[in-house]
């Protein structure tokens, strides 16, 4: 009787630990994989969709349909050169939600509010529909 007593207890605990980590897990923002660098040089590659559109060629991998068609092409080199940040570094989560958020350079111009980051000078000319293609909210939407 003791021993059933005691596996039912080892059970609860082995349950409510499975239901805690559970919890701090999907609480807890999960950086995104490091994307798959270039093959081959970019130098006279520079339009990506001409091989990575879907079906347009099939020994090539399509472009994800995740990626939008309104992106710029810069932006493919952003993640996949083989020296950008994106192969080395994992970018900075929002430490909030993007959800009414959808001008990042209201806060995050350069000093216009002093306990938010600044926008690094490497991302001067990159659009604000842009930011999220490399940082992700803290908290689900």
């Amino acid at each position: 009787m003791k021993r059933m007593h005691w596996l039912v207890s080892l059970a609860l605990v082995a349950a409510a630990t499975t239901m805690i980590a559970g919890s701090v897990t999907a609480q807890t923002p999960t950086p995104a994989a490091k994307p798959p660098a270039m093959k081959h040089a970019a130098a006279g590659r520079e339009k990506c969709m001409m091989c990575h559109a879907k079906g347009v060629m099939e020994a090539v991998p399509d472009a994800p349909a995740s990626h939008g068609a309104d992106w710029p092409v810069e932006a493919c080199g952003w993640c996949h050169a083989p020296d950008a940040a994106m192969q080395s570094k994992t970018p900075p989560v929002m430490p909030h939600t993007a959800a009414g958020r959808d001008k990042c350079l209201m806060c995050h111009n350069v000093g216009v509010m002093e306990a938010v980051p600044d926008v690094p000078a490497d991302h001067k000319a990159r659009a604000e529909t842009t930011c999220k293609l490399c940082h992700q909210p803290a908290a689900k939407e």
